[in-house]
């Protein structure tokens, strides 16, 4: 017919996927349907509303069809299935009850130690202090049970909308598969309001409720001074606040085409510049490089004395960097500091390349390779570990799970950048370790160091052991 020229076929079950997602093609307002979309304001309006409220955005009012063409691939359907809407907020989530999950189960330990600890005491003492023992008892109950309580509510709250935000989820995987684009374009904005009302349940439940730690103190003169002690001990409940990483979501965000990128497979490499380096010994063995703010150059050799060599951005020398070992690779901190690692030796440093200091040393078990630093975190390749977060101070943060023979990294944007120089490829993955893509060079040359430039890609480092 006619009327159906253009309309889409799916079965009855795969409608009954969708049929539970609830879908307004209404005006709230009006109660008038939604035929219009206004690009200014983002948002599908109705006849009612043009006079009223868009009034003067004549230029970007297009019908509502014509908005939701590209529906299946905006990017809000995109941020919606794939990034911080849904997946950031169950990650979340999920972190925060596995951190209260710990908090309970230090709680638990405390008391544990706290009714030996009790117990211990109690025995070395008259009975003129039962009365006291068996209050304090009742009191460490009652405190204990009162914070797990506390724990057990947030992590019921937090459970709940684990199940709302996973729900949404799944519908919106099913909507993008099986409902119409108008169904989708609609379904998207209403979608993304009820995640962004699940995380400000979320951010409002956190910012009301308090950490708890509980200690104990023994009086100092219990066991001589038994007539004056008119306590047995103190329960003391510690509270703090708990932080809080959720973001607004993204409710307004225009449903435009997701752009294609061209794939890194058909990515080819061209030579731009290439710098003669001062031979230092009879061998030399270039394992890392990176780009001050300036330009200038910081070259490591692993097989060379216990310096870093510079050069301006033309390739000229101008002097060296004394450090403690040989290095073996180094990144960029900010304008005045720099990390290195030192392979075989174990361990890192913070330099301070102004003062020609070393700031802070960072030792590990096993060899460390590559190292990075993106967002006020270190990232160090460690043999048999893989890839060992730490914050500024030396802190270890967590470990990102890779294959042993990664050797260089970089880091930008949450994303992890590293070579495997026996595959002769170039891997990329989240920060939780997850692959996005990887690079297989097709020449002969092993990939090595890999470098964060000014502009958000990644120049490809392919350095070879030279014989001079």
């Amino acid at each position: 017919m006619k009327i159906s020229r253009d309309h889409n076929f799916i079965t009855i079950e795969e409608y009954r996927t969708i049929e539970t997602v609830n879908v307004r093609f209404e005006c709230e307002e009006h109660g008038s349907k939604l035929e219009m979309y206004c690009k200014l304001h983002e948002m599908a309006i109705c006849i009612a509303c043009f006079p009223t409220k868009h009034k003067g955005c004549s230029d970007s009012i297009i019908p509502l069809a014509e908005a939701a063409k590209n529906a299946k691939t905006s990017t809000a359907l995109a941020d919606l299935e794939h990034t911080s809407t849904i997946n950031n907020t169950l990650e979340h989530i999920k972190e925060f009850v596995k951190a209260h999950e710990t908090a309970e189960e230090r709680i638990v330990t405390q008391e544990m130690v706290m009714k030996k600890m009790i117990s211990d005491t109690g025995l070395n003492i008259n009975k003129h202090l039962d009365d006291l023992e068996r209050k304090l008892l009742n009191e460490l109950t009652t405190t204990s049970t009162s914070c797990k309580s506390n724990y057990s509510k947030l992590q019921n709250q937090l459970s709940n909308v684990e199940k709302k935000i996973e729900s949404l989820q799944e519908q919106t995987t099913q909507l993008k598969h099986y409902a119409p684009d108008l169904h989708v374009f609609l379904s998207t904005h209403q979608m993304n309001k009820e995640v962004h009302d699940e995380v400000n349940v979320i951010k409002e439940a956190i910012r009301s409720f308090k950490n708890y730690n509980i200690e104990i103190e023994i009086h100092q003169g219990i066991t001589s001074l038994l007539k004056d002690v008119n306590f047995f001990a103190r329960i003391k409940g510690d509270e703090s606040t708990l932080s809080c990483p959720f973001e607004g979501s993204k409710i307004d965000q225009a449903q435009m085409p997701v752009q294609t990128r061209r794939s890194v497979h058909d990515t080819r490499l061209q030579l731009i510049k290439k710098i003669a380096i001062k031979q230092k010994g009879k061998e030399m063995y270039i394992s890392g490089c990176t780009i001050l703010a300036n330009g200038n150059l910081l070259i490591a050799d692993n097989e060379g004395q216990n310096v870093l060599m510079r050069y301006n951005e033309d390739g000229y020398f101008i002097h060296t960097i004394p450090v403690s070992a040989t290095p073996y690779d180094l990144t960029v901190i900010d304008t005045d500091h720099i990390a290195v690692s030192y392979n075989t030796l174990n361990y890192i440093e913070v330099i301070d390349i102004r003062k020609m200091i070393v700031l802070k040393t960072v030792k590990f078990k096993n060899n460390c390779w590559g190292i990075s630093y993106s967002d006020g975190k270190i990232y160090v390749v460690v043999r048999y570990e893989g890839i060992v977060v730490l914050d500024i101070e030396g802190t270890i943060l967590n470990t990102v799970k890779c294959s042993i023979d990664v050797s260089n990294i970089t880091t930008i944007d949450k994303r992890v950048y590293y070579t495997r120089q026996n595959q002769g490829s170039v891997h990329c993955c989240r920060i939780t370790g997850d692959e996005i893509w990887d690079f297989n060079d097709k020449t002969p040359s092993t990939p090595r160091g890999i470098l964060q430039p000014k502009i958000r890609t990644c120049l490809l480092w392919v350095i070879n052991r030279i014989i001079f």
